[in-house]
């Protein structure tokens, strides 16, 4: 936000040492007041702050025009005490000086000392960031600036604007939001310049404000900077801007489009050691979580370093409890050195990086492996029970059983077993991803209504000589119901020409339920498309067309606990989520424009915009035996490029220009 000041505009002077205390004639007196002015303090007592800080008035004026370059200080006061720690943080000077100034602190005003003299014709802008707190800790919600100019005129361009987290979309409070300028008609920003051109920071509702700029085009990036070096670093969330320029102008209404904060990984995972665990066990552990690209034994085979002899591979895991952590167990290895070749992919980064080609040399332990397979539980959890003590079985979702480590094959086929209410023995395969949780899949799959028991010998996992069971039921068509709706891509400039709503996550209008039919109520085949007569008869455009609508729906709360579901469409197609528990569910629908399956937040150098997104506001309700259609589109957001136009920008007046401090 912007303040206006009181005063005369070409101020010079001030208190170049502080503020003076009375002095009296008792020393002890005399130090107090001493230790008083150098430490203002609130007074204490009263009802609980939670105002910030605010500017009561500047010298120079807030937007004067025509300050003498000799004017040496900005004196600011406050509305109260300021931590005078956060002010050197909290600041940003555009354009910036040589050297730091000075501050000179008298009560609850600053004099910020310029270390040079002003440039001529120059607008100056000085923000304080959302760091900067008063004396009891309360910081400011939105950065404050103050501006003035030593020409005749003062910049006037503006860019507004809001950052949301992009895997979620809630608004981000406190963040960095940098502008660089860009020449006329810029296709790329190569390499980003060592400082931004202006800076400011997010207020309440993840909402930006640039002011004072020289009008003209922008790369506006936002940076969660951690180590507050203003500059983006790996592991940083950052958010690129929605279109490459982004323009400065004065009374320019805010972007449309929210800057879509996400953590980038760009690098593979990494071996960081190879720990040998006993003879027959080692745990390889890596910069971050991995889970396994393959559990083929050849891939995590060990050979002997010196005969090249291969060792045979029992079993491997992702290690309970440790997400960065492999697990190699193998038959006994003799006490010598080893190496183990790790292919591209054996693991994978959440994000799908692959590991890079890699040996781990180590050499094996003498000491024997103690460590027995032992039983850990059923899956899938949180399931409750019907009357009959069974669990609930959603269509798709298969029993399972899990261990401590990867189990010997035979084991697992002597241990563990499914029955049907008769006690009769089925025929079932076994399926992992991580090496330690089995899912088991009976033949002939589990039909609707269906009852198993699941049965653990206890004797054969290292545990009393008991059995465990559970009993699981396929639930039937009666109990699910299914959420339907359209996902559309919208040029929101159109739609701000044509007078229309580009909210991207405006709330959703009021469903409209359809009950299906009683004879289908098992298969909730999918229904009519209702919403084919809202088509959008618009051509298509490759940056509003540009690959499939990927749709997430997620459960905030349900009868049956549910994984997250993902499916994609053709944009302004019917999606529909089946076979869903009673519950609430929130939906998320963007863009895959390189179809690789996930959400992108795009990336800086070179540049490519995020992922058009948007969610759902308020969660869906699911209903047993309907189908409830969103009756409004979802909304997918996109800032299409800026036509050409010709540079009629006005007289730079922000000096050689405005690098942020």
């Amino acid at each position: 936000m912007s303040v206006s000041g009181s005063g005369g505009g070409g101020w010079d002077g001030g208190t170049k040492n502080g503020g003076r205390c009375a002095v009296g004639s008792a020393f002890g007196l005399l130090i107090g007041l001493l230790v008083s002015c150098a430490n203002p303090q609130a007074p204490s007592g009263g009802p609980r702050d939670s105002t910030p800080p605010s500017v009561v008035q500047t010298r120079p004026v807030q937007d004067t025009v025509d300050v003498s370059t000799d004017v040496g200080a900005l004196r600011v006061e406050f509305s109260e005490y300021v931590e005078r720690s956060t002010l050197s943080q909290a600041l940003s000077i555009t354009p910036t000086f040589e050297q730091r100034p000075q501050f000179s602190w008298d009560g609850r005003a600053v004099e910020i000392q310029f270390p040079s003299a002003l440039r001529d014709s120059t607008t100056y802008i000085f923000t304080f960031g959302t760091t900067l707190s008063d004396a009891r800790g309360v910081s400011l919600e939105t950065p404050i600036t103050v501006a003035f100019s030593t020409g005749e005129r003062i910049n006037r361009g503006q860019i507004e604007g809001r950052v949301v987290n992009g895997p979620s979309g809630t608004t981000q409070q406190g963040v960095d939001v940098f502008a660089y300028a860009l020449p006329p008609g810029a296709s790329a920003v190569r390499p980003l310049p060592d400082a931004p051109s202006y800076r400011t920071q997010t207020g309440e509702g993840g909402r930006f404000s640039f002011d004072y700029m020289r009008e003209g085009p922008y790369y506006v990036l936002a940076l969660r900077d951690n180590n507050r070096n203003r500059q983006p670093d790996p592991q940083e969330p950052v958010a690129v801007p929605p279109r490459l320029s982004i323009r400065a102008d004065s009374g320019a209404a805010a972007v449309p489009v929210p800057w879509l904060l996400a953590r980038r990984d760009t690098t593979a995972p990494q071996l960081q050691q190879v720990r040998p665990v006993s003879r027959q066990r080692l745990r390889l552990r890596f910069d971050e979580p991995v889970r396994l690209g393959t559990r083929s034994p050849t891939a995590w085979a060990p050979r002997d370093s010196a005969t090249g002899t291969p060792v045979a591979v029992r079993g491997v895991y992702n290690a309970p409890d440790r997400p960065n952590a492999i697990v190699v167990r193998t038959a006994p290895m003799p006490d010598a050195r080893h190496a183990l070749p790790l292919r591209r992919g054996a693991v994978v980064d959440t994000l799908g990086q692959p590991l890079r080609p890699d040996t781990a040399r180590f050499r094996a332990a003498a000491r024997a492996d103690t460590l027995r397979t032992r039983f850990r539980g059923f899956v899938p959890t949180g399931l409750g029970q019907d009357s009959t003590g069974a669990r609930p079985l959603l269509p798709g979702v298969q029993p399972g059983v899990r261990f401590n480590q990867a189990p010997d094959s035979a084991a697992l086929r002597e241990g563990v077993d499914v029955r049907d209410t008769t006690g009769a023995p089925q025929s079932v395969s076994f399926a992992t991803d991580d090496g330690t949780t089995y899912r088991l899949r009976p033949d002939p799959p589990l039909s609707p209504g269906k009852v198993v028991d699941v049965r653990v010998a206890g004797d054969v996992f290292a545990q009393p000589d008991t059995t465990v069971r559970r009993r699981f039921r396929r639930v039937t068509g009666r109990v699910l119901g299914a959420l339907a709706g359209r996902a559309r891509v919208i040029d929101t400039t159109r739609a701000a020409e044509e007078g229309g709503e580009a909210d991207a996550d405006a709330p959703a209008a009021r469903p409209s339920p359809i009950r299906a039919d009683s004879a289908r109520a098992d298969s909730l085949a999918a229904p009519e498309d209702s919403l084919g007569t809202q088509r959008d008869a618009t051509p298509p455009d490759s940056l509003l067309d540009g690959g499939p609508v990927a749709v997430d729906l997620t459960a905030v709360e349900s009868s049956i606990p549910v994984a997250p579901r993902r499916l994609t469409t053709p944009p302004d197609s019917l999606f529909e989520f089946a076979e869903l528990p009673e519950g609430r569910y929130r939906f998320r629908a963007y863009l895959d424009r390189n179809e690789n399956g996930r959400w992108d937040g795009g990336q800086i150098q070179p540049y490519v915009p995020a992922e058009p997104v948007t969610w759902l506001r308020e969660p869906l309700e699911a209903r047993p035996r309907w189908t409830t259609e969103l009756p409004v589109p979802l909304r997918i957001p996109v800032l299409v490029p800026e036509p050409a136009r010709p540079d009629a920008s006005p007289p730079d007046t922000s000096g050689s220009a405005g690098r942020g401090r």
